[in-house]
C-alpha cells in the first residue's frame, strides 16, 4: 500500500511477484496486525488495522495456511495440512494478465 499511483502501483505487484516466484520449497507472507501511526492527535489510538496486501484478492486465499500469532503463543507449530501442489507462479500470472 506504498502509493496509489498506477506508475507506483505497478511496481509495487512486480515486487511482490518476483519475491513469490522466487521460494523454492516454502514460502512465508507475512502481514502486521496493525501499524504505529506517528502523526496524530496526544489521544489517538496509536495504531491501525492493516490491511491485506491488494494483490492476494480472496480467491487464493485457501492455497495459504493462515496463522496468527498471539502473545501467549509458546510454540511455533504450524497445523498439519497434506501437501498438495500448487503452481502458484501460474495462477498469479493468470490473474495479473
Amino acid at each position: 500500500m506504498a502509493s496509489g499511483k498506477p506508475e507506483h502501483i505497478d511496481e509495487e505487484r512486480r515486487l511482490l511477484y518476483v519475491a513469490m516466484t522466487r521460494a523454492r520449497e516454502h514460502l512465508h507472507l507475512l502481514q502486521p496486525l496493525r501499524f504505529y501511526l506517528t502523526q496524530q492527535h496526544r489521544h489517538g489510538r496509536g495504531h491501525v488495522m492493516a490491511p491485506r496486501s491488494r494483490f492476494l484478492p480472496d480467491e487464493v486465499l485457501g492455497l495459504y495456511t493462515r496463522r496468527t500469532a498471539t502473545p501467549d503463543c509458546a510454540t511455533d507449530a504450524m497445523p498439519s495440512r497434506p501437501a498438495v501442489p500448487a503452481d502458484i507462479p501460474a495462477r498469479l500470472r493468470d490473474m495479473w494478465s
